[in-house]
């Protein structure tokens, strides 16, 4: 049995159905490049768990973890992804590889930062597609999020914006808002795009330091804006009455 186990954003977050499905495995592999707690460290979910966690870069779920995979035909593995289990389209591929090897799967789901959106005082009904922005680099400087925020914005939608990480570098990297925001402003100068995007930061979702930050300025200036991460970025689409109370009265 393969086990898929989104275990939350911080080590409290995972559920007592993970935590059964763990502790009957013979094999837990963590995976640790799409996303990162909040607050907490490896060793503390080791402790709940009471199992040691083997760590896996991206060439490990997407090039290693074959072996593991195919021995799930006759033992128990489990694979921890922070967040939520089928975020990430990796994931999604271990699942249709399962089903090619007649391999038994489960899919325990974890709360991730779209969990959160509520807590802005955005209607969670009104967000449209979400996206990933990517940094920019040498010969690659992706758009296609931005044309995806603006068929959001066409229809009044909202936006969650996922930002870039580069784990795999050395020293690692994580994009926080005042970068995205960059990129963005950057994008829109390029097409001569005229309007102003109405920007919300989130910053350590769910840890006990957690912020949420309304407007560019205030987010651009935020003075623990490279301490508290991840961090993602929600650009507002046509706010409704209680919407707009809510961001004036409480940010």
């Amino acid at each position: 049995m393969l086990y898929l186990i989104g275990i939350g954003l911080i080590p409290k977050q995972i559920t007592l159905e993970a935590i059964e499905a763990i502790r009957s495995s013979d094999s837990v592999f963590l995976e640790g490049y799409t996303s990162e707690y909040s607050q907490g460290t490896l060793n503390e979910i080791e402790e709940i768990i009471g199992k040691k966690v083997i760590f896996l870069g991206r060439k490990g779920v997407e090039e290693k973890f074959d072996s593991a995979l195919l021995s799930a035909k006759s033992n128990n593995i489990a694979l921890l992804i922070i967040g939520n289990a089928l975020t990430a389209t990796t994931h999604i591929q271990l699942l249709l590889d399962s089903k090619e090897n007649d391999i038994k799967y489960k899919v325990i789901p974890g709360i991730s930062v779209t969990n959160t959106i509520a807590e802005t005082g955005l209607d969670e009904y009104k967000f449209g597609r979400t996206v990933t922005i990517c940094y920019h680099q040498e010969n690659f400087e992706p758009e296609t999020f931005f044309d995806q925020i603006l068929q959001n914005q066409k229809i009044g939608l909202h936006t969650l914006c996922l930002l870039d990480i580069k784990k795999d570098e050395d020293p690692k990297r994580l994009m926080n808002c005042k970068e995205s925001i960059e990129i963005l402003e950057k994008i829109s100068k390029k097409r001569d795009y005229k309007d102003n995007f109405e920007y919300l930061g989130l910053f350590a979702m769910s840890s006990t330091r957690q912020k949420i930050i309304f407007g560019k300025e205030k987010i651009i200036s935020f003075k623990e804006i490279y301490d508290l991460y991840p961090q993602s970025l929600i650009i507002l689409g046509k706010t409704n009455e209680k919407e707009k109370e809510f961001l004036e009265k409480m940010y």
